[in-house]
């Protein structure tokens, strides 16, 4: 009997969903009573008092009640009461696996109603639960889950959990170790398959900064300020000495070959501010070609050892 597989695609992370379909224990063993007949009849007394208390609501104590007579007498009425009441306390988890040892056992200790009261009842809490089958063929390797130990490998276990997050860690001397988080959605079965890696060092390599990327910028920056204001300058400077020149010729061709009075000092100022234009060009460039050699060597490649895990290893060989 299994659940109708009508539900929406689930997101899980970290695991392979096998079924949506959550399929009901089948019987595994016969339940055979060797308790002593004294022992018995006390468990029945406690058996009888936790009915009581469940019946007035007081669960906790019915609870505590059904574990002693279950310790003294451990029959699948007393789990299925168990289960019960597990239920009601909405501890889905714990009711779920009592309802499961309970189906094992087959219908005949619980009787035909309550072992179909027990499948309905596991089916509807299951709908909130999940179950991981952990495989590791590993052997030596630790497999825990929520940090509690699961197994030590090789095994191939399943276990019910929440649906939800959970972690799922393993060791080995020599190996690299494993933490990460799954998501179990709801009403699934999951399954996750561990192999640890050893532990070996790698080298890879990632580009680093020299310097800030603002010192070519920079540099750039004042060439082009440097090149302009010594061409502007370049450019006055020779404008001014065309109109002297200019000056020179009317007069020339005024007075012929007289001679006439000029300031040669006029010159001065124009041939300084073309000697300075050219100065700061020359300036100008050697900026532009620092900056191109900063902005080229501004980054570099070094090598850097790391730990080898998995993913990298897979990462590596294109998988």
């Amino acid at each position: 009997m299994d659940l109708p597989d009508a539900k929406p695609k689930v997101n899980a992370q970290g695991v392979t969903v096998v079924t949506q379909n959550i399929v009901l224990p089948t019987q595994t063993q016969n339940y055979e009573d060797v308790t002593p007949k004294a022992e018995a009849e006390k468990a029945r007394a406690l058996f009888t008092e936790a009915n009581a208390k469940f019946e007035d609501r007081q669960l906790p104590e019915a609870l505590e009640l059904y574990q002693q007579a279950y310790a003294m007498w451990p029959h699948p009425r007393i789990l299925f009461n168990m289960g019960v009441t597990l239920a009601m306390m909405s501890r889905p988890l714990e009711a779920a696996n009592m309802f499961k040892i309970v189906l094992e056992f087959g219908p005949d200790p619980v009787e035909m109603h309550r072992y179909k009261e027990a499948q309905e009842k596991y089916l509807e809490l299951m709908g909130t639960l999940s179950v991981l089958t952990m495989k590791c063929t590993q052997e030596g390797t630790k497999i825990y889950v929520d940090g509690a130990l699961l197994a030590l490998c090789p095994f191939q276990k399943s276990v019910t959990l929440t649906g939800g997050r959970h972690l799922v860690t393993a060791n080995q001397d020599g190996y690299i170790p494993l933490s990460e988080d799954i998501f179990l959605p709801p009403g699934v079965v999951a399954e996750k398959s561990v192999q640890l890696n050893k532990f070996e060092q790698g080298i890879r390599y990632k580009t680093v900064e020299r310097y800030s990327i603002k010192w070519p910028i920079i540099g750039a920056v004042a060439a082009a300020v440097l090149m302009g204001s010594g061409g502007y300058m370049i450019y006055s400077g020779r404008t001014q000495i065309d109109e002297l020149q200019s000056e020179i010729d009317d007069i020339v061709a005024l007075q012929g070959t007289r001679p006439f009075e000029f300031d040669p000092s006029r010159e001065d100022k124009p041939v300084l501010m073309q000697n300075i234009g050219s100065g700061l060009i020359s300036v100008g460039v050697t900026s532009l070609v620092t900056a191109a050699v900063l902005y080229f060597y501004q980054k570099k490649t070094v090598p850097v050892t790391v730990s080898i895990s998995g993913t990298e290893d897979r990462k590596a060989k294109g998988n």
